[in-house]
């Protein structure tokens, strides 16, 4: 279930209010003066090393001018709600202190000069983390619509030209690369420690034999984001539009398997229906992908994310077309979204 709100993002918000209102909108200096990562005429990091390492954090609660400040909270409110609602609190408040304390010190390391300040470093981290993960990772696929992405990075662009005055552009750089890295390397870990020795159940059985259930590894991710892209180049024009929804993917479906009648799919085509099938699922269940692994191939597999997981086999689509069918993925779809919700199996 979505939440309107994020306690992080209120708590952040109310923390950037309090400061504007104590340093008058960042006009008094003297009360900023112990929240900049330096003091003014200080060398280097004397303050921090000296054991004020809140000055790592704090910059980026400071705020020069109304606009700057409600922008960026408007900002804070908007992505701080998608990531805590996918991956919790705890990891949101840590991903924006880690990212904005990354963010000051290359600023600061680029700049020499301590006067900087605002949540942007640590924004543009959420955004590419929310960016990528959405190429990647179903659960964060309609998150963002394509005009706010060139939206930020226009506006990325557009503050490094200069026009917009004095910027921390280089906090906005290293947020963004801090958070594209990020979703990547939580995209691709390949744990060879199986997730862990968990029992799963795959079609009211134990995990087979010699089989291990891993993360997605780089591999995995490519090919099925290829399988994806068949997909979508097989549905043009609004295939794009039409996959960001689990309705639009059904349709999808429906659709090449009406244009396709009469043909036989290959093994490579029906897989791909089925990675379209297993992203609605995700959509709509919560359930991540995963892989099972023997010593001769790789299959996905959808994994609950309790412990032990239970595991739903990649196969509805082609136990459809099996039967003759070519319309009504809709009920194979809510048939199994029931199932996995009861906690049954294929």
């Amino acid at each position: 279930m979505k939440h309107r709100y994020s306690i992080v993002s209120i708590a952040i918000i109310l923390i950037c209010v309090a400061i504007a209102v104590i340093s008058k909108l960042g006009n008094s200096i003297d009360a900023l003066t112990p929240l900049f990562i330096a003091s003014p005429g200080s060398q280097g990091l004397n303050d921090v090393m000296g054991g004020q390492v809140w000055r790592l954090v704090t910059p980026m609660f400071i705020h020069f001018g109304i606009m700057h400040l409600v922008f960026n909270l408007m900002w804070v409110w908007d992505l701080g709600r998608l990531i805590e609602d996918k991956k919790g609190a705890g990891f949101y408040l840590a991903f924006v202190l880690m990212v904005g304390a990354l963010s000051n010190l290359v600023q600061y390391f680029f700049t020499g000069s301590p006067y900087f300040g605002g949540m942007s470093g640590a924004l543009y981290g959420m955004f590419g983390y929310i960016w990528i993960q959405g190429r990647h990772n179903p659960r964060f696929a309609d998150d963002l619509r394509k005009d706010t992405i060139v939206m930020m990075l226009a506006w990325f662009v557009l503050c490094w030209t200069g026009l917009l005055g004095p910027i921390a552009n280089w906090a906005h750089t290293t947020g963004l690369v801090v958070g594209v890295v990020w979703a990547y390397l939580s995209n691709t870990v390949n744990t060879n420690a199986h997730i862990g020795e968990k029992q799963g159940i795959l079609a009211g059985n134990q995990l087979p034999q010699k089989h291990s259930l891993q993360y997605l590894s780089t591999a995995d991710i490519l090919k099925i984001e290829a399988q994806r892209q068949w997909v979508r180049e097989h549905y043009l024009p609004e295939a794009r539009q039409k996959y960001d929804s689990v309705e639009g993917k059904l349709a999808i479906i429906d659709a090449i398997v009406m244009q396709q009648h009469g043909i036989k799919f290959s093994a490579e085509e029906i897989q791909s229906l089925e990675i379209t099938f297993g992203d609605a699922l995700v959509h709509a269940t919560g359930m991540e992908w995963a892989t099972l692994e023997d010593r001769s191939c790789r299959t996905p597999v959808l994994m609950t994310p309790e412990t032990p997981p239970r595991l739903w086999p990649m196969n509805t689509v082609s136990q459809w077309l099996a039967r003759g069918q070519t319309t009504g993925i809709q009920a194979a779809f809510e048939e199994a979204v029931r199932l996995i919700k009861s906690g049954s199996t294929a």
